[in-house]
């Protein structure tokens, strides 16, 4: 059964832009990054504004059997709306097919649900010609299980990246750690 499923999995596979390091257990030095932030995921960027590295911080963890990313908002942080993500432009990607792009979250005293969005981009890679995000959601306590948060685009003619961007706001979320895991990209069929 087990040689079943796995075979079923190396198909979808096949059609599917690679992501490098989903599950977020490779990591790499975090030399010049701000202070505290350690075991940052490779393969992966780490978004936060100019001279303000202290308002968020990012690190991977072990959790239950597997490593994800935390990205905690600081208690502090300033009345504006900031993303804060983790990107990663992903190759192997098809003109016109759709894929569904998802990440596993839990959450410690967010009131806003983490996301999961999907930037095609131009040659520049400064003009969107695609965008999708996951939709967004208050919370009224901790997500304690495994939830998957998603959302599916089909890549518009013109689009040279395909970049992930899988994060939390800052709005609403001061003080609160959102957890990441096991991020996929899968045609939809």
């Amino acid at each position: 059964m087990e040689m079943v499923v796995a075979a079923l999995l190396s198909i979808v596979a096949v059609d599917a832009p690679p992501v490098s390091n989903p599950g977020f257990e490779q990591l790499r030095d975090s030399i010049g990054w701000p202070e505290g932030w350690g075991d940052l995921p490779d393969g992966w960027h780490c978004c936060f504004l100019p001279n303000e590295g202290h308002l968020v911080r990012y690190e991977t963890k072990s959790l239950e059997e597997s490593r994800a990313i935390f990205i905690t908002v600081a208690s502090d942080h300033p009345d504006k709306r900031v993303c804060y993500n983790v990107t990663q432009d992903v190759p192997g990607f098809a003109l016109g097919k759709t894929y569904r792009v998802s990440a596993k979250v839990q959450t410690r005293g967010l009131h806003k649900l983490p996301f999961v969005c999907v930037q095609c981009l131009d040659t520049s890679g400064k003009k969107f010609v695609g965008f999708a995000c996951s939709p967004g959601r208050d919370l009224e306590g901790d997500v304690e299980q495994w939830e998957r948060v998603e959302t599916k685009i089909t890549v518009p003619d013109g689009t040279a990246k395909f970049r992930l961007r899988i994060g939390v706001s800052s709005d609403g979320n001061e003080g609160g750690t959102a957890m990441i895991d096991d991020v996929e990209v899968v045609e939809d069929r």
